[in-house]
C-alpha cells in the first residue's frame, strides 16, 4: 500500500467519525435548536455585557490612577524647584484586587 492509499483512507474515516459524531449529537440533543439558539443568544449577550461593565471600571480605575500621577508629579516638581506650596503625599498600597473591585 502507498502513501496516498492509507492517507486517503485515514481521512475518509475521520470525515465518516466526524459525520457520524454530528449525527448523535443532532439525536440526543436536550431542547431543540430554536432554544438552544435563544439560550447562546442569552448567554453571550451576558457575557458582553459583563465585558463592557468590566472595561468600564478599568478605564475609570486607570483615569483615577493617571490623575493621582498626574498630582504626585506636580507636587514632587513643586519640592524640587523649591516652590513646596504643596507637600508631597506618601504613597498608597493598593492592591491590585482592591483596584478593581
Amino acid at each position: 500500500m502507498n502513501e496516498r492509499t492509507t492517507y486517503s483512507k485515514s481521512l475518509f474515516y475521520f470525515l465518516a467519525g466526524g459525520l457520524a459524531g454530528a449525527g448523535v449529537a443532532l439525536l440526543v440533543a436536550p431542547q431543540t435548536g430554536k432554544l438552544t439558539r435563544s439560550m447562546m443568544q442569552r448567554r453571550l449577550r451576558e457575557t458582553a455585557d459583563s465585558a463592557r461593565h468590566l472595561r468600564d471600571r478599568v478605564v475609570s480605575r486607570g483615569e483615577e490612577i493617571g490623575e493621582e500621577a498626574a498630582h504626585r508629579v506636580t507636587d514632587a516638581a513643586s519640592a524640587l524647584a523649591g516652590r513646596g506650596s504643596r507637600k508631597v503625599r506618601p504613597r498608597e498600597e493598593v492592591s491590585v484586587s482592591a483596584a478593581f473591585a
